[in-house]
């Protein structure tokens, strides 16, 4: 594949990026790298390139992803490593100088993407590679991406600039003021119904050796399809209290899937490489990282708890959420699914100490971005199937199946159809082995939330979800569902302090970062 770098294909995020050090260095390519203007958009792998650097643009935000989902929420808490940075997310006393508060891993992808709705349709098209169908599937495609990226920002920071059109030079780096919330999400809107109208239900690349094109399962979970599309408009919607609309993206979501996966073989096996694939539609997009192409899973220095490993102990499970998969430890763990999460708790979401990861009354450890198979407790010290050193290739979910049931569940239950609310919970706790729910159709709408937020806790722990699950369900009139949560793991002598914090929805935002206020006088 062809690299170029020209005034239009230099990708640089907004304000932030200008004063990169190395700004110059990133800008000032060599001119053999150069391709002209009337020599590039020329064919179906110039669009390609386009379409691929903007799903590049995911792997930096996967970081950001994870801390800013789950610091400030209930299912971790710091560990020994944590930065101040880390610090000032889980105890809600965030500055503006804060790491974590720079946008410009989201505005790279903004960028990126809108370059490609820019410019996907100016490549001609061919017969064999690139039909007018897949040109606009690109197109599609990149607007989910562009829909995904501010949609994190305004869970994050309320309002934020919002740039439709790409940047393709310094000079025209557009400093504009903040967007309302809403019309951010009224944006979202329209461009995901684009989206759904133009993204495939599943993704055919070029055959290696003949003419024309095959389905790849592989490519299809690491780009966006109508499942995908369906997904965020649902955990939009309900981000807007629009119920209804909700509910029927879940259910096209299953229509286009051809039903709910059934997989209760290994619930683990999801967050291996990606050349484990029989997951039966579990994985529906995720960010793979390869260890070979440099390219490394960056949350084992956050969970793993071994220095030879880069493990730096940032981030540890909260006693809250370990109690939640296996109520008896750090005494004992059973087999027993009546009583733990056999599939889901320990060894599996959360482990013990290196290298002896089944050591049950050690300091606990997030096992699924450090560890290559299941771990069962027990006193005999065995050194378990972890991954090599600095060697993550762990998968990084943005969505996938119960993440959908679940936000379904959550629908039907706040427009009053509980038995749908209950049997999509129950499908997903049937999957991972689990009993019925306890909750049934006599219980109240928030004693059916809470068990939702419980599951949604259970299943996609630690995967940068948690903090919006709560922002979403304390929108509804409910914010002590969010300060309880954050109270349950944070000092006792804290909880004055989050009482007051909290009780102000704005303060669950996110400042706005005081270099980006410098350069834009008008956020």
């Amino acid at each position: 594949m062809k690299y170029s770098f020209n005034k239009t294909i230099i990708l640089i995020t907004l304000a932030s990026t200008l004063l990169t050090v190395s700004c110059k260095k990133l800008l000032d390519p060599d001119p053999k790298d150069v391709i002209p203007d009337n020599e590039f958009l020329k064919d179906f792998w110039d669009a390609e390139f386009m379409l691929r650097g903007a799903y590049q643009a995911l792997q930096p935000i996967v970081e950001y992803r994870f801390i800013l989902g789950e610091m400030r929420a209930d299912w971790v808490k710091p560990g020994t490593g944590a930065d101040n940075d880390l610090l000032e997310l889980s105890n809600h006393q965030v500055t503006a100088n804060n790491k974590y508060t720079n946008w410009k891993v989201f505005y790279d992808l903004i960028n990126r993407a809108n370059y490609v709705i820019e410019n996907v349709p100016r490549v001609p098209t061919d017969a064999n590679n690139f039909s007018s169908f897949e040109k606009n599937q690109y197109v599609g495609e990149a607007r989910f991406l562009r829909s995904w990226a501010y949609f994190n920002l305004v869970m994050n920071f309320d309002s934020v600039p919002l740039v439709l059109k790409a940047v393709d030079d310094i000079s025209n780096v557009p400093y504009i003021g903040a967007t309302n919330q809403n019309t951010i999400l009224d944006t979202i809107e329209a461009d995901l119904l684009k989206a759904f109208a133009t993204t495939d239900i599943m993704v055919s690349v070029p055959n290696s050796f003949e003419v024309g094109k095959r389905v790849s399962e592989e490519q299809s979970r690491l780009r966006v399809t109508k499942k995908t599309v369906c997904a965020l408009q649902a955990e939009v919607y309900l981000w807007r209290s629009k119920y209804a609309q909700a509910a029927a993206a879940c259910s096209t979501y299953e229509t286009v899937n051809g039903g709910a996966p059934g997989n209760k073989n290994d619930w683990f096996s999801m967050y291996l490489g990606v050349s484990n694939q029989n997951l039966f539609g579990e994985p529906m997009f995720f960010v793979a990282f390869n260890f070979l192409g440099r390219e490394v899973n960056p949350l084992m220095k956050f969970t793993s708890n071994d220095p030879a490993s880069g493990g730096m102990y940032m981030v540890a499970p909260s006693d809250a959420a370990i109690k939640t998969y296996n109520p008896n430890y750090p005494n004992s763990v059973s087999t027993n699914n009546a009583i733990d999460e056999v599939d889901r708790g320990f060894g599996r979401s959360y482990a013990g100490r290196a290298p002896y990861y089944n050591r049950l009354k050690s300091d606990p450890v997030i096992w699924k971005y450090i560890g290559l198979g299941t771990i069962t407790p027990g006193t005999i010290d065995v050194p378990p199937n972890v991954r090599a050193p600095y060697q993550s290739e762990s998968k990084y979910h943005i969505y996938r199946f119960a993440d959908v049931y679940l936000l379904w569940a959550e629908a039907a239950n706040r427009l009053g159809d509980k038995a749908t609310a209950i049997s999509r919970i129950n499908a997903v706790r049937d999957r991972a082995r689990m009993p019925a729910p306890t909750v049934t159709t006599s219980s109240t709408t928030e004693e059916i939330e809470d068990y939702i937020l419980r599951e949604r806790g259970l299943e996609l722990g630690f995967e940068g979800r948690r903090w919006y699950d709560l922002m979403r369900i304390a929108r509804r009139g409910r914010p002590q569902v969010l300060i309880n949560a954050v109270k349950k793991r944070a000092p006792v002598s804290l909880h004055p302090y989050l009482d007051a914090t909290l009780a102000n929805q704005k303060n669950w935002y996110l400042p706005y970062n005081a270099e980006e206020k410098r350069l834009n006088p008008n956020l």
